[in-house]
């Protein structure tokens, strides 16, 4: 007969699970990750930030987290230096599985891909006025 109960296979299976994804954080540090991210980086696998002045930028993966299970995967706009909910088919995967450090290490990795600032920025009018804030 089976050697574990339906019950054992599922514990079995989510501790793989986050094993594999904990190992992944730190494989993405290294330089060979660190190397293979960039690849999809420049394929924009990861999206591209949803704010207008930001022109399409790029993200990074990010947790906002290095423990399991604290929160899900995010992306890291570069330019605006914000956070954005990623794809659907992402938004369950566990952001300690990608870190806290990642995207900035990258970005310290390979300084020549980090991009300037928005040069604009989304000013509020009411027929046509600013609005004062108080």
């Amino acid at each position: 007969g089976d050697i574990f109960t339906e019950e054992q296979n599922e514990l079995v299976e989510s501790a793989a699970e986050m094993l594999y994804g904990l190992i992944h954080a730190r494989y993405i540090l290294t330089s060979k990750g660190l190397a293979a991210m960039l690849e999809k980086y420049k394929n924009y696998d990861f999206g591209r930030c949803p704010r207008v002045y930001c022109c399409g930028q790029p993200c990074l993966p990010v947790g906002q987290s290095d423990i399991h299970r604290s929160s899900t995967v995010k992306i890291y706009c570069p330019k605006c230096e914000d956070i954005y909910y990623p794809r659907s088919k992402y938004q369950d995967i566990d952001g300690a599985y990608f870190g806290t450090t990642f995207p900035h290490l990258f970005l310290m990795t390979y300084d020549h891909l980090k991009p300037q600032k928005p040069s604009q920025r989304y000013v509020p009018r009411v027929f046509g006025f600013k609005l004062h804030k108080p």
